[in-house]
């Protein structure tokens, strides 16, 4: 399966070797063909497209292509940050909050079923356990990331989640954190 990386709105890089090394292996091994993509013309050639911590606003016609591609069963994933952070929440919701989806201006804690610090939510993902680390909490959508709140939705082959970094190589090797991964990628949300 084709996945584009999007790059044209100041994501993380999927070829940051500090960050992402051990999610681009993975995703190899798995048989995933993942290209990070600068120019927002050339995602559309792709069937998952990833946009992973959206720094820079999406214009109106790239809105209305998203949602295009949505229609066109193209997988789409979006994630974002606790508290809005560098407004990512704010931008990931120009899109999905037309499809019904909103990623909140908040942070997810849990005191209790956390990783040794309560922004280091334990979360369940098909009665598996996730660690959802630094998450915004999603209102909309189907629920399939669930804990102390919604750490991620989807709307048919649209997934969001509140946190970017639950594949990042620190998350990507706790828990359950690798099929998430791969599950995502697949569309199998």
């Amino acid at each position: 399966m084709k996945v584009a990386w999007d790059a044209s709105h100041w994501e993380f890089s999927i070829n940051d070797y500090y960050y992402f090394s051990k999610l681009l292996k993975l995703a190899k091994e798995e048989g995933f063909d993942v290209e990070e993509i600068k120019s927002f013309r050339k995602l559309e050639r792709y069937d998952v497209i990833v946009f992973n911590y959206p720094e820079k606003p999406f214009s109106r016609s790239e809105v209305a292509k998203i949602i295009k591609w949505f229609k066109n069963k193209k997988i789409i994933i979006f994630t974002a940050y606790y508290n809005n952070y560098d407004n990512v929440s704010e931008n990931v919701n120009r899109v999905t909050l037309n499809l019904g989806i909103k990623v909140n201006y908040d942070l997810i804690k849990d005191q209790e079923k956390n990783l040794c610090d309560e922004i280091f939510p334990i979360a369940k993902w098909n009665n598996r356990e996730v660690l959802m680390p630094c998450s915004a909490s999603i209102t909309g959508g189907d629920p399939f990331v669930v804990g102390k709140d919604v750490f991620a939705a989807k709307i048919d082959n649209l997934a969001v989640l509140g946190t970017c970094v639950f594949w990042d190589n620190y998350s990507i090797d706790v828990k359950e954190n690798r099929k998430l991964a791969i599950a995502i990628l697949s569309g199998e949300f």
